[in-house]
């Protein structure tokens, strides 16, 4: 079983890694804005995952309470809306591995908000693994140079606000989905952060020539990049722990940086690929660490 929780939880990486790179192939062919592409992939998901937890049995469908709608729409405008947003226009501006490598330095960020929170404490392995995080990203932006940024200052920074939403996605809701559920969060997530988007880019203006083969990428982009990797996290969670599964995810950035090399002719310098393992081996261990306990 356990073998089957693993298979799940690489899976899911490996489908957000696709993603990226699809919305990239998007961004460079066809002129894609990444603001209708997360109109539609947030609005049309949304409705796949309510529609999909409608159907599930429950006894009892809990009714919100307006302190609880009131944290639902902050998850679904600053969370899930910001997480989507900024990671696309990270991957516009400086590719789908530099993007992917930047917000998966989001747990970093969740870490330092449970030790500010005194939900845990910290050591010093674990401020050395803080510093090794830090140090492989400014390999990754200037190649080891302090004069130079090597990748574009705009998706450097959304980079970083994306791991920055992904952290607000992740520690912000924890009370809405022990009340209510994963599927419903996430789906109603989804579902309002769409519509509220909508009058900024509806998604019935895509604004770029839209063929089979964009079709063909922007629904990929919405199930198999979004709707089914979600499901296969959530699946992975009744075989394996929750820690495991986090560090799994470390399939999305080496996916993503070696479809990148594949498909667009990426260059990444040596000092930039000691950054990415710096960055990986780091906050896998970071990971593993933070779910340890507090004693």
């Amino acid at each position: 079983m356990k073998g089957k929780g693993v298979a799940l939880a690489c899976s899911a990486g490996s489908l957000w890694a696709l993603s990226g790179i699809m919305c990239q192939l998007l961004f460079e062919q066809y002129g894609v804005s990444p603001e209708w592409l997360a109109s539609v992939r947030l609005l049309v998901s949304g409705i796949l995952l309510t529609s999909f937890d409608l159907t599930q049995k429950q006894r009892v469908r809990k009714k919100f309470t307006p302190k609880d709608l009131i944290g639902l729409l902050f998850f679904s405008l600053v969370g899930m809306l910001g997480v989507q947003y900024t990671y696309f226009k990270a991957i516009q501006y400086s590719g789908a591995a530099i993007a992917t490598i930047l917000q998966f330095t989001g747990p970093i960020f969740i870490f330092l908000f449970l030790v500010f929170n005194r939900e845990k404490k910290i050591n010093l392995l674990e401020v050395f693994l803080l510093l090794l995080t830090f140090g492989g990203v400014f390999l990754i932006v200037t190649e080891g140079q302090l004069q130079s940024l090597n990748i574009s200052q705009m998706g450097f920074v959304m980079g970083i606000l994306s791991a920055l939403t992904l952290a607000f996605y992740t520690v912000q809701p924890r009370s809405l989905l022990v009340r209510y559920g994963e599927m419903r969060i996430a789906g109603l997530g989804m579902l309002i952060a769409g519509i509220v988007f909508q009058p900024i880019q509806p998604l019935w203006r895509p604004g770029f020539q839209l063929d089979a083969f964009s079709l063909f990428l922007v629904i990929s982009i919405i199930i198999f990049g979004t709707a089914l990797p979600f499901l296969f996290q959530l699946s992975s969670l009744r075989f394996i722990e929750a820690s495991l599964a986090g560090v799994l995810t470390v399939v999305e950035p080496i996916l993503a940086t070696i479809l990148s090399v594949l498909l667009f002719h990426s260059h990444f310098a040596l000092v930039q690929l000691m950054g990415f393992l710096l960055v990986i081996g780091s906050v896998i261990l970071l990971t593993r660490l933070s779910n340890k306990p507090m004693t």
